[in-house]
């Protein structure tokens, strides 16, 4: 078939309709994020998580702002030894006080192994932790593994089964911990972020999630980690993915660990803005300690661990930082 002859056109006009075709299909774009007040100073969360254990870290709010999950020291009955252990506590509003902490059962903590940071799903149904036990399926595969246990009721505390170890392309022989996930809605993906010391050195790692217990291969967030430093910790939870807060012992930081934040213009995007924030570094003690940031899904409340305060003073407890959103959606 002959091509159609366009009166005064040639190959010009092919040239200028293809252009204007182009320039009426919509282009995919990511709005840009909510704007928000500086940090507030940061307050202990006090009891009832000081009353459980000697110590707490890692913390974690779900989406509904309704369960904090965190570790704590325990010493398990009849032993001299210290283990840490996941617990959970629950609060039946926002505006209401949190209840008692939940151990998570013996299917997630173990008597003699130790399990600390713990993430959940948005759906409620599957918990990623950092453990250094060997029973996983799947087996160990040496220092501190990150693993995956689900439950049939979201509701249920204590009904996590038996975990999963997340295998060779996220564990290895080195410490490999901090497992954040960032859902994806403008590009469909779920991205495990978690931190690992097999280069020698802990660094801020990505994996697409296949399925909830089948990562991809990991790659290096290279823009997230400072040469000859520790990065660790990365959270990206804001429902657009455009704000990361992470730990690091990079220059211009008070203690061996404080908390940054980054920005990005999309989610493909590369992060950039290295901002330390100032406003969780405790004023009586600037020297503190910093880490495993668990920022709210609306973004407005910023949970850590620091050891600010404690006997001894290395203790690590629970803190909070609040924010105010200026424009943007929830």
């Amino acid at each position: 078939m002959k091509k159609p002859i366009l009166a005064g056109g040639g190959a010009l006009l092919y040239l200028g309709v293809a252009l204007a075709v182009f320039l009426a299909i919509p282009v995919a774009t990511q709005e840009p994020g909510p704007r928000f007040s500086a940090w507030g100073q940061a307050t202990a969360l006090g009891e009832p998580f000081t009353a459980t254990g000697r110590q707490q870290g890692c913390p974690f709010i779900s989406k509904d702002d309704l369960d904090l999950y965190f570790r704590a020291q325990v010493q398990p009955p009849g032993s001299v030894a210290w283990t840490w252990d996941i617990f959970v506590s629950h609060r039946d509003s926002v505006d209401a006080p949190w209840g008692t902490p939940v151990n998570l059962g013996p299917n997630v903590n173990t008597p003699t192994s130790n399990e600390f940071c713990s993430f959940v799903t948005i759906d409620g149904h599957w918990l990623y932790f950092v453990s250094n036990r060997a029973d996983a399926i799947g087996g160990a595969y040496g220092g501190q593994d990150i693993l995956v246990s689900h439950r049939k009721d979201k509701d249920d505390p204590t009904g996590w089964e038996t975990p999963v170890n997340l295998g060779p392309y996220v564990n290895t022989a080195a410490a490999d911990n901090g497992p954040s996930v960032f859902e994806d809605e403008v590009t469909g993906k779920t991205i495990l972020y978690f931190t690992s010391g097999k280069s020698g050195t802990l660094k801020i790692y990505q994996s697409e999630l296949l399925d909830w217990d089948n990562p991809g291969p990991a790659t290096e967030v290279a823009e997230l980690n400072a040469a000859g430093n520790l990065n660790l910790h990365t959270f990206v939870r804001r429902k657009d993915g455009l704000e990361v807060i992470f730990g690091s012992d990079r220059a211009n930081g008070m203690g061996w660990y404080d908390l940054w934040t980054a920005t990005r213009t999309s989610t493909t995007s590369p992060w950039s803005g290295f901002v330390r924030l100032p406003s969780v570094v405790d004023p009586l003690n600037p020297m503190s300690d910093e880490a495993r940031p668990s920022l709210s899904w609306d973004g407005t409340t910023l949970y850590f661990w620091s050891d600010r305060v404690g006997a001894p003073t290395w203790y690590l407890h629970l803190y909070q930082t609040t924010r105010t959103k200026i424009t943007g959606k929830k």
